[in-house]
Protein backbone atom coordinates (compact mmCIF):
# COMPACT_ATOMS: atom_id res chain seq x y z
CA UNK A 1 0.00 0.00 0.00
CA UNK A 2 1.25 3.41 -0.95
CA UNK A 3 1.99 5.68 1.99
CA UNK A 4 0.17 8.98 2.00
CA UNK A 5 2.55 11.87 2.39
CA UNK A 6 1.83 14.56 4.98
CA UNK A 7 2.04 18.11 3.75
CA UNK A 8 3.44 20.95 5.81
CA UNK A 9 -0.06 22.43 5.97
CA UNK A 10 -1.75 19.43 7.63
CA UNK A 11 -0.30 19.74 11.17
CA UNK A 12 -1.51 23.33 11.29
CA UNK A 13 -4.96 22.32 9.99
CA UNK A 14 -5.24 19.57 12.59
CA UNK A 15 -4.21 22.00 15.31
CA UNK A 16 -6.80 24.51 14.03
CA UNK A 17 -9.57 21.88 14.18
CA UNK A 18 -8.52 20.94 17.70
CA UNK A 19 -8.71 24.59 18.79
CA UNK A 20 -12.18 24.87 17.24
CA UNK A 21 -13.34 21.76 19.08
CA UNK A 22 -11.97 22.95 22.41
CA UNK A 23 -13.47 26.41 21.84
CA UNK A 24 -16.89 24.96 21.04
CA UNK A 25 -16.87 22.72 24.09
CA UNK A 26 -15.78 25.62 26.28
CA UNK A 27 -18.51 27.81 24.80
CA UNK A 28 -21.10 25.10 25.43
CA UNK A 29 -20.17 24.86 29.06
CA UNK A 30 -19.20 28.42 29.90
CA UNK A 31 -20.31 31.28 27.64
CA UNK A 32 -18.20 34.43 27.76
CA UNK A 33 -16.39 33.00 30.80
CA UNK A 34 -19.50 33.46 32.93
CA UNK A 35 -19.89 30.34 35.03
CA UNK A 36 -23.64 30.95 35.30
CA UNK A 37 -24.23 30.87 31.52
CA UNK A 38 -24.49 27.64 29.56
CA UNK A 39 -26.03 26.11 26.45
CA UNK A 40 -28.87 23.63 26.83
CA UNK A 41 -30.39 21.45 24.11
CA UNK A 42 -33.79 19.85 23.59
CA UNK A 43 -35.35 17.85 20.78
CA UNK A 44 -38.69 19.13 19.53
CA UNK A 45 -40.45 16.84 17.06
CA UNK A 46 -37.14 15.61 15.69
CA UNK A 47 -35.50 19.05 15.53
CA UNK A 48 -32.63 19.95 17.85
CA UNK A 49 -33.36 23.23 19.60
CA UNK A 50 -31.20 25.17 22.02
CA UNK A 51 -31.09 28.09 24.43
CA UNK A 52 -28.51 30.01 26.40
CA UNK A 53 -29.48 29.79 30.06
CA UNK A 54 -28.44 31.87 33.02
CA UNK A 55 -28.65 29.78 36.18
CA UNK A 56 -28.15 31.49 39.57
CA UNK A 57 -25.69 30.26 42.16
CA UNK A 58 -26.95 27.22 44.05
CA UNK A 59 -27.80 29.08 47.24
CA UNK A 60 -30.34 31.15 45.24
CA UNK A 61 -32.03 28.17 43.60
CA UNK A 62 -35.13 28.02 45.74
CA UNK A 63 -38.49 29.51 44.74
CA UNK A 64 -36.64 30.85 41.72
CA UNK A 65 -38.22 33.21 39.16
CA UNK A 66 -38.11 31.98 35.54
CA UNK A 67 -37.80 34.42 32.63
CA UNK A 68 -37.94 33.77 28.87
CA UNK A 69 -36.36 36.30 26.46
CA UNK A 70 -37.04 35.95 22.70
CA UNK A 71 -34.76 37.59 20.11
CA UNK A 72 -35.99 39.29 16.95
CA UNK A 73 -36.24 37.95 13.39
CA UNK A 74 -32.81 37.37 11.91
CA UNK A 75 -31.24 37.51 15.35
CA UNK A 76 -29.60 35.02 17.65
CA UNK A 77 -29.60 34.21 21.33
CA UNK A 78 -25.84 34.78 21.43
CA UNK A 79 -26.11 38.34 20.09
CA UNK A 80 -29.27 39.22 21.96
CA UNK A 81 -27.92 38.23 25.35
CA UNK A 82 -25.23 40.88 24.87
CA UNK A 83 -27.83 43.54 24.04
CA UNK A 84 -30.28 42.39 26.72
CA UNK A 85 -28.15 41.25 29.71
CA UNK A 86 -31.05 41.01 32.14
CA UNK A 87 -29.08 38.63 34.37
CA UNK A 88 -26.89 41.56 35.42
CA UNK A 89 -29.89 42.92 37.34
CA UNK A 90 -31.85 39.78 38.28
CA UNK A 91 -29.16 37.44 39.54
CA UNK A 92 -31.68 35.36 41.51
CA UNK A 93 -33.63 34.32 38.38
CA UNK A 94 -33.26 31.55 35.82
CA UNK A 95 -33.17 33.45 32.52
CA UNK A 96 -33.63 31.63 29.22
CA UNK A 97 -32.54 33.03 25.84
CA UNK A 98 -33.93 30.55 23.27
CA UNK A 99 -32.50 30.33 19.76
CA UNK A 100 -34.95 30.60 16.86
CA UNK A 101 -34.76 28.64 13.60
CA UNK A 102 -35.51 29.72 10.05
CA UNK A 103 -39.02 31.15 9.90
CA UNK A 104 -41.19 33.01 7.43
CA UNK A 105 -42.25 36.57 8.01
CA UNK A 106 -43.87 39.22 5.80
CA UNK A 107 -40.37 40.51 4.99
CA UNK A 108 -38.76 37.07 4.77
CA UNK A 109 -41.20 34.96 2.79
CA UNK A 110 -38.52 32.37 1.96
CA UNK A 111 -37.61 31.82 5.62
CA UNK A 112 -33.96 32.66 5.10
CA UNK A 113 -33.46 34.03 8.61
CA UNK A 114 -33.98 32.79 12.14
CA UNK A 115 -36.97 33.68 14.25
CA UNK A 116 -40.29 32.58 15.67
CA UNK A 117 -43.69 31.76 14.26
CA UNK A 118 -45.35 34.95 13.07
CA UNK A 119 -48.94 33.96 13.79
CA UNK A 120 -50.81 31.52 16.00
CA UNK A 121 -50.81 28.18 14.18
CA UNK A 122 -47.78 28.83 11.95
CA UNK A 123 -45.61 25.72 11.52
CA UNK A 124 -48.12 23.81 13.65
CA UNK A 125 -47.07 26.00 16.61
CA UNK A 126 -43.61 24.46 16.67
CA UNK A 127 -42.15 27.29 18.75
CA UNK A 128 -44.92 27.04 21.32
CA UNK A 129 -44.06 23.34 21.61
CA UNK A 130 -40.41 24.34 22.07
CA UNK A 131 -41.48 26.61 24.92
CA UNK A 132 -43.57 23.79 26.46
CA UNK A 133 -40.60 21.44 26.52
CA UNK A 134 -38.32 24.05 28.06
CA UNK A 135 -40.90 25.05 30.66
CA UNK A 136 -41.41 21.40 31.59
CA UNK A 137 -37.65 20.91 31.91
CA UNK A 138 -37.18 23.85 34.28
CA UNK A 139 -40.31 22.98 36.25
CA UNK A 140 -39.13 19.42 36.78
CA UNK A 141 -35.49 20.21 37.55
CA UNK A 142 -35.66 23.36 39.67
CA UNK A 143 -37.63 24.77 42.56
CA UNK A 144 -39.50 27.53 40.74
CA UNK A 145 -41.75 30.27 42.02
CA UNK A 146 -44.72 29.57 39.74
CA UNK A 147 -46.06 33.05 40.46
CA UNK A 148 -42.92 34.58 38.97
CA UNK A 149 -42.73 33.25 35.43
CA UNK A 150 -42.13 36.16 33.05
CA UNK A 151 -41.87 36.64 29.30
CA UNK A 152 -40.30 39.33 27.13
CA UNK A 153 -39.01 39.72 23.59
CA UNK A 154 -38.12 42.20 20.88
CA UNK A 155 -39.81 42.63 17.47
CA UNK A 156 -40.63 39.07 16.27
CA UNK A 157 -39.79 38.00 19.83
CA UNK A 158 -42.27 40.55 21.15
CA UNK A 159 -44.93 39.17 18.82
CA UNK A 160 -44.14 35.66 20.03
CA UNK A 161 -44.53 36.91 23.60
CA UNK A 162 -48.10 37.96 22.70
CA UNK A 163 -48.67 34.54 21.10
CA UNK A 164 -47.53 32.72 24.25
CA UNK A 165 -49.74 34.91 26.44
CA UNK A 166 -52.76 33.85 24.40
CA UNK A 167 -51.91 30.16 24.08
CA UNK A 168 -50.44 29.64 27.57
CA UNK A 169 -52.44 32.17 29.62
CA UNK A 170 -52.08 30.39 32.97
CA UNK A 171 -48.28 30.34 33.04
CA UNK A 172 -47.09 33.94 33.00
CA UNK A 173 -47.59 36.59 35.66
CA UNK A 174 -45.87 39.49 33.82
CA UNK A 175 -44.96 40.21 30.20
CA UNK A 176 -42.97 42.85 28.34
CA UNK A 177 -43.40 42.75 24.54
CA UNK A 178 -41.14 45.25 22.76
CA UNK A 179 -41.26 47.03 19.39
CA UNK A 180 -43.99 44.90 17.83
CA UNK A 181 -47.38 45.61 16.32
CA UNK A 182 -48.07 41.92 15.75
CA UNK A 183 -50.04 40.05 18.39
CA UNK A 184 -50.11 36.74 16.54
CA UNK A 185 -53.63 37.16 15.13
CA UNK A 186 -54.81 38.83 11.93
CA UNK A 187 -57.24 41.08 13.80
CA UNK A 188 -56.37 42.55 17.21
CA UNK A 189 -60.05 42.24 18.16
CA UNK A 190 -59.41 38.48 18.29
CA UNK A 191 -56.59 38.94 20.78
CA UNK A 192 -57.39 37.32 24.11
CA UNK A 193 -54.80 38.09 26.77
CA UNK A 194 -54.63 36.92 30.39
CA UNK A 195 -55.26 39.43 33.19
CA UNK A 196 -51.63 40.21 33.96
CA UNK A 197 -49.59 43.45 33.88
CA UNK A 198 -48.07 44.24 30.48
CA UNK A 199 -45.15 46.55 29.74
CA UNK A 200 -45.09 47.44 26.03
CA UNK A 201 -42.08 49.24 24.50
CA UNK A 202 -42.28 51.26 21.28
CA UNK A 203 -39.85 53.44 19.34
CA UNK A 204 -41.43 56.63 18.06
CA UNK A 205 -39.45 56.42 14.81
CA UNK A 206 -40.70 52.92 14.01
CA UNK A 207 -42.76 52.49 10.85
CA UNK A 208 -45.18 50.39 12.89
CA UNK A 209 -45.56 52.95 15.69
CA UNK A 210 -49.19 53.79 14.82
CA UNK A 211 -50.10 50.11 14.66
CA UNK A 212 -48.44 49.51 18.02
CA UNK A 213 -50.47 52.40 19.40
CA UNK A 214 -53.63 50.64 18.21
CA UNK A 215 -52.59 47.39 19.92
CA UNK A 216 -51.84 49.13 23.22
CA UNK A 217 -55.02 51.21 23.11
CA UNK A 218 -57.08 48.11 22.37
CA UNK A 219 -55.65 46.37 25.46
CA UNK A 220 -56.32 49.47 27.57
CA UNK A 221 -59.89 49.75 26.30
CA UNK A 222 -60.67 46.06 26.75
CA UNK A 223 -59.36 46.14 30.32
CA UNK A 224 -61.20 49.40 31.07
CA UNK A 225 -57.91 50.69 32.39
CA UNK A 226 -57.63 54.18 33.85
CA UNK A 227 -54.70 56.51 33.30
CA UNK A 228 -52.56 56.99 36.42
CA UNK A 229 -49.71 59.12 35.09
CA UNK A 230 -46.04 58.25 34.73
CA UNK A 231 -44.68 54.89 35.81
CA UNK A 232 -41.91 55.24 38.43
CA UNK A 233 -41.66 58.96 37.55
CA UNK A 234 -40.45 58.07 34.04
CA UNK A 235 -41.77 60.79 31.72
CA UNK A 236 -41.56 58.45 28.72
CA UNK A 237 -44.19 56.13 30.18
CA UNK A 238 -47.95 56.08 30.47
CA UNK A 239 -49.33 53.94 33.28
CA UNK A 240 -52.88 52.61 33.14
CA UNK A 241 -54.38 50.67 36.04
CA UNK A 242 -56.98 47.90 35.82
CA UNK A 243 -58.26 44.97 37.86
CA UNK A 244 -57.48 42.92 34.75
CA UNK A 245 -53.82 43.89 34.80
CA UNK A 246 -52.05 47.22 34.53
CA UNK A 247 -50.72 48.43 31.20
CA UNK A 248 -47.50 50.45 30.95
CA UNK A 249 -46.55 51.92 27.60
CA UNK A 250 -42.96 53.11 27.29
CA UNK A 251 -42.12 55.14 24.17
CA UNK A 252 -38.53 56.09 23.39
CA UNK A 253 -37.34 58.48 20.66
CA UNK A 254 -35.47 55.88 18.58
CA UNK A 255 -36.44 53.42 15.87
CA UNK A 256 -36.96 49.69 15.52
CA UNK A 257 -34.24 48.20 17.66
CA UNK A 258 -33.74 46.85 21.14
CA UNK A 259 -31.89 49.44 23.21
CA UNK A 260 -29.58 47.93 25.82
CA UNK A 261 -30.26 50.89 28.11
CA UNK A 262 -33.86 49.71 28.45
CA UNK A 263 -32.83 46.41 30.05
CA UNK A 264 -32.93 48.03 33.49
CA UNK A 265 -36.54 49.13 32.85
CA UNK A 266 -37.59 45.54 32.26
CA UNK A 267 -35.71 44.45 35.37
CA UNK A 268 -37.55 47.08 37.41
CA UNK A 269 -40.89 46.01 35.92
CA UNK A 270 -40.27 42.35 36.76
CA UNK A 271 -39.08 43.28 40.24
CA UNK A 272 -41.64 45.88 41.30
CA UNK A 273 -44.89 44.84 39.59
CA UNK A 274 -47.49 42.73 41.34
Amino acid sequence: MKKRSITLFEPFWLLFKLVLLVSFNSYSQNIDNNKNLSLKYWEVEGVKRKAIVYTPDKYLLKNTPLIFIWHGHGGSAENFIKRFPLYNFLKNSIIVYPQGINSKSPRDINAERTGWQHQIGDYDDRDVKFFDIMYSFFSNNYSLDVDKVYCTGSSNGGAFTYILLQLRPDIFSLAAPAITANAGVDNINKMNLPSIPIFHISGKKEKSFKRQEKVVNYIIKKRKAKYLGYWKSNVDTKHYTSNNGDVIWFTHPDGHRWRTIDTKLIADFFTDSK
